[in-house]
């Protein structure tokens, strides 16, 4: 029988030393016996090219393996040890179609390689199928696929409470029930909103919506991850690009403008959808309510198209609330203070204030929202003839 065999790129693209300095006998022997139950084994270190996703290959009697491997520096930044693994998932789900699995295996680490959102993006990984060769000798705590979307969100929002930097991607779940990334595609963000779609695509066979919140000039995810997205999704995931022109469309086009920035901003200042008002969290009811409206923005003189869209944009100009409340706002069955207070329309019959006040149990907008002079700002616009 014919010895498994490696086949590896050797080297590095910004890094002096190569492949075969790092992957030392006793690691691919180690890696190859958990495959295969051998631990004799050939390797080609091929110099052609760059190593992209830090991986490597294992052919036997028919069989490839992929193996991606762990930075051995964990302490270099949130992203940095993972920007491989996104990378390595492209490789494995173009060359395989999807079938099979991608090997994840820890080198030796220096640095904290369990924090919360290490953990999360393990949990990402498991929940995609990575399989973990050692993570038994390496973490404390036993890496567990995600159960549900609500499950990957939930402690997406705690972990990203515990750093407040942290907000690059949100998901929920949108008035049509589909399920809604809004991600940020520009550096090092791309390797997590590709996992994070990879993941989704295995909890939902409903469609995926993704939202490129773009920066820097970059509209999209590089093609090979997009291309990726679509084998392992089965086609359920539409990448949608957003960019300033859009936006314009959106803008001329609707006076909701509950557009993808927008919406954005709105999770990025407000926390995950919940209603102001009644503290309803059901997302597929909750929606972006403007404070200055978007109709009294267009037209209102003396503003340019960038200072109206400005407006029309800002998370400050804006706050969660139920379908029920947002048309109770937009009618003026409710207003607000400039102290926060909810008012009622005086012409209301007595049992309509009575409903109103029965359904709104939050009377008062919270602190945080009343305490901000931007938001502010936008209320005394709101009631402006």
């Amino acid at each position: 029988m014919s010895k498994p065999h490696f086949i590896i790129r050797n080297r590095f693209q910004k890094r002096d030393y190569t492949y075969r300095d790092l992957l030392k006998p006793a690691i691919l022997k180690d890696v190859c016996f958990r495959l295969t139950g051998r631990r004799d084994y050939s390797a080609t270190f091929d110099d052609a090219g760059y190593n992209i996703g830090r991986l490597a290959e294992l052919r036997h009697e028919g069989r490839r393996y992929f193996v991606t491997f762990s930075e051995s520096e964990a302490g270099q930044g949130r992203n940095y040890s993972f920007q491989s693994v996104p990378s390595a998932l492209n490789t494995w789900a173009i060359e395989t179609h999807g079938t099979g699995n991608l090997y994840f295996y820890f080198l030796p680490t220096v640095g904290n390689c369990e924090s919360a959102y290490f953990s999360f993006m393990y949990r990402l990984m498991r929940t995609m199928g990575v399989v973990f060769m050692n993570a038994d000798s390496c973490l404390v705590s036993p890496v567990v696929a995600f159960n549900s979307i609500a499950d990957l969100s939930l402690t997406r929002d705690a972990n990203r409470s515990r750093n407040s930097s942290n907000n690059s991607s949100y998901i929920t779940i949108g008035e049509d029930r589909s399920v809604q990334v809004y991600a940020k595609t520009y550096g090092a963000n791309k390797y997590e909103s590709t996992l994070l779609g990879m993941a989704l695509s295995r909890l939902t066979d409903e469609s995926i919506d993704m939202y490129q919140i773009c920066e820097g000039g970059l509209k999209q995810l590089p093609e090979r991850s997009l291309q990726a997205l679509d084998i392992v999704s089965g086609g359920r995931i539409k990448v949608i690009p957003t960019d300033m022109t859009m936006e314009i469309a959106h803008f001329n086009e609707s006076d909701s403008l509950r557009s993808p920035q927008y919406m954005y901003n709105l999770l990025a200042l407000r926390g995950m959808k919940k209603c102001s008002l009644c503290s309803c969290d059901v997302p597929e009811i909750i929606q972006g309510a403007h404070i200055w409206g978007v109709s009294q923005i267009k037209h209102t003189p003396g503003l340019s198209l960038d200072k109206k869209l400005k407006y029309a944009l800002d998370g400050e100009n804006g706050l969660w609330l139920c379908e029920n409340h947002h048309k109770m706002f937009d009618a003026n069955v409710i207003s607000f203070s400039m102290d926060g207070k909810v008012l009622l329309r005086n012409n209301l019959m007595q049992t309509q204030k009575e409903f109103v006040e029965w359904a709104t149990p939050n009377m008062q907008l919270p602190d945080k929202l009343i305490s901000s002079n931007a938001f502010k700002f936008y209320l005394s616009k709101r009631y402006v003839a």
